[in-house]
C-alpha cells in the first residue's frame, strides 16, 4: 500500500473513532437533557409554590445541568464533522471550548443559591414539607437514572464527564432536601432548608473548578493522565533498531483523542520502515495512542540538526560543515 494511502487510512481511523464516540455521546446527552430539563421545571414550580429554597436550589442546579448537557450536545454535534483543509484534526476540541461557559453557568447558579439562602437563615419562612419531600424523592430517582445513562460515556467527553459529576451531586442535593424536609416535618427549624441549599451550592463550586482545570490541561496541551513521556521513551528503546526517542510531545486533541510526535534515532536508516511500524504498534497497543508522528534520524543527522539549530549556529566558521556518510 502506498505511503500516502496508508497515512490517509490511519487518519480516517482516528477520525471515525472520534465520530463514533460523538454519535453515541449525543444520544446519551439528548436523553439526559430531556429528563433533567423536565424535572428541573417540576422542582422549581413545587419549590416556589411550597416555600422551599432548598428545592428551588436543587431545581436551579438541575437547570444548570440541563444547560451544560445542551452545550455538550452541541459540542458533540460539531465534533462529528469531518476534518477539512483548515482544521486538519477535525472539530473534536469543540467540546473543550464549551467548558468555560458551562463553568460560568455553574458559578452563577451557586452565587444565586447563596444569595437567596442567606436571607432565609432566620427560619421565618413557612415550608409545606409533604409536597417538597415527595418531589425531592422523585428528583433523586431522576438524577440516578441520568447518572446511569451518562456514566458509560464520561471517559470520552469532557462535558459528559462534567454532566455526570453534576448528576451525582444533584443526587446528593436531593438527599439533602429529603433530610431537611423530613427534619422540618418532625419539628426542626425551617432554617434547615436554607442550610441544605447552602450545602448544595458548596457542591457546585469545586466541580466547576475541577472541570475548568481539565479543560485547561487540554488547551495547554499537557500530557494526558497516564501518558508519561519518559515512560514512553523508555519503552520505545526496547524496540529493536531504536537507539533513542527524544523531543517527545504527548497531548490530547480531545479526552478520547491522544496524539504524539517524536524524533526516533535509528541504528540503521535502511530499516526505517520496519522499525517505525513496530514502534507505532507499541504506542497503539500499550499506550492507546493511534495518532502518531515520528521523525526518523541517524545519530549523525541528530548531531548535525542539534548543532545547526542552536541559537549560536551563525557564529561557526564559514567553512563549518557536516560530512554525513553516504552509501
Amino acid at each position: 500500500m502506498p505511503a500516502s494511502a496508508e497515512a490517509n487510512r490511519r487518519r480516517g481511523r482516528c477520525y471515525h473513532g472520534v465520530v463514533a464516540a460523538a454519535h453515541t455521546s449525543r444520544r446519551a446527552l439528548l436523553l439526559g437533557l430531556s429528563l433533567t430539563l423536565l424535572f428541573a421545571a417540576a422542582q422549581a414550580v413545587v419549590g416556589v409554590a411550597f416555600g422551599s429554597i432548598a428545592l428551588v436550589s436543587d431545581a436551579g442546579h438541575m437547570l444548570t445541568d440541563a444547560l451544560g448537557l445542551g452545550l455538550a450536545f452541541a459540542a458533540a454535534t460539531i465534533a462529528a464533522r469531518p476534518p477539512d483543509a483548515r482544521r486538519t484534526f477535525g472539530y473534536a476540541r469543540a467540546e473543550v471550548l464549551a467548558v468555560p461557559l458551562h463553568v460560568a453557568l455553574l458559578a452563577g447558579i451557586a452565587a444565586f443559591i447563596i444569595y437567596e439562602s442567606l436571607g432565609r437563615l432566620d427560619g421565618a419562612h413557612d415550608i409545606r414539607t409533604g409536597p417538597v419531600l415527595a418531589t425531592a424523592v422523585a428528583g433523586l430517582a431522576v438524577n440516578l437514572l441520568v447518572l446511569r445513562i451518562l456514566h458509560g460515556h464520561s471517559h470520552d467527553n469532557l462535558n459528559i464527564r462534567g454532566a455526570a459529576l453534576e448528576a451525582m451531586a444533584d443526587a446528593l442535593g436531593s438527599v439533602l432536601v429529603i433530610l431537611s424536609a423530613a427534619a422540618i416535618a418532625l419539628g426542626a427549624t425551617p432554617a434547615l432548608d436554607a442550610i441544605a441549599a447552602l450545602l448544595i451550592a458548596a457542591l457546585i463550586l469545586p466541580r466547576a473548578i475541577s472541570l475548568l482545570r481539565q479543560a485547561a490541561a487540554i488547551l495547554l496541551e499537557s500530557a494526558p493522565p497516564g501518558l508519561d513521556p519518559r515512560a514512553i521513551a523508555e519503552a520505545a528503546r526496547d524496540v529493536r533498531g531504536v537507539l533513542d526517542l527524544h523531543d517527545v510531545h504527548v497531548w490530547s486533541i480531545a479526552p478520547s483523542f491522544p496524539a504524539l510526535s517524536a524524533h526516533v534515532e535509528l541504528a540503521d536508516a535502511g530499516c526505517t520502515e520496519h522499525v517505525l511500524t513496530d514502534l507505532a504498534a507499541l504506542l497503539r497497543e500499550r499506550f492507546g495512542i493511534v495518532h502518531v508522528t515520528l521523525q526518523p534520524e541517524t545519530p549523525a543527522l541528530h548531531l548535525a540538526m542539534e548543532c545547526c539549530s542552536a541559537p549560536d549556529a551563525a557564529l561557526f566558521d564559514p567553512g563549518h560543515s557536516h560530512e554525513l556518510a553516504r552509501r
